[in-house]
């Protein structure tokens, strides 16, 4: 993950997740922490490695995580974490290649109660997947963290 909130008021801000992935999906590592694709971002948008995003197994099902414990200004941070699940979802506007946009909630962790998933491009995971290989989804996805959301 990346943290884009730089771009903001910025032409970049409205193309970044498709110029990413641009830049992403022909190159030679599939690995955003490469870096080489790391630098490439800081030189052309000024962005740096913020976090994780993958998925975890728990009780069968497979459940999103954000991990920002790692790098960034949260690094060291044992709260910096969230695993959440799916409260609603649709189909990306801009087309079913595109993994849908959702809103989800905080399962546990402390770095966000609400998380939105949206402006996505590609991503769509395979039909089948071996358990004996690592699964690299080639996509750029605009995430937003709500930390306190106000209960009703």
């Amino acid at each position: 993950m990346y943290d884009i909130s730089c771009l903001y008021g910025t032409p970049e801000f409205s193309t970044i997740q498709n110029d990413a992935y641009n830049y992403w999906n022909p190159y030679w590592s599939s690995d955003p922490f490469e870096p080489g694709f790391s630098q490439l971002l800081k030189s052309h948008y000024d962005i740096t490695p913020y976090g994780e995003y993958y998925f975890v197994k728990q009780n069968g099902s497979l459940v999103p995580v954000w991990d920002l414990r790692s790098t960034g200004s949260y690094a060291g941070n044992p709260d910096a974490i969230v695993y959440a699940q799916k409260v609603k979802g649709i189909p990306s506007p801009q087309g079913s290649y595109n993994v849908d946009w959702v809103e989800l909630k905080k399962m546990s962790g402390g770095l966000a109660n609400l998380i939105y998933r949206v402006d996505t491009v590609q991503g769509q995971p395979p039909s089948t997947v071996s358990s004996s290989l690592d699964l690299y989804l080639s996509c750029s996805i605009n995430i937003f963290f709500v930390v306190h959301a106000r209960q009703s």
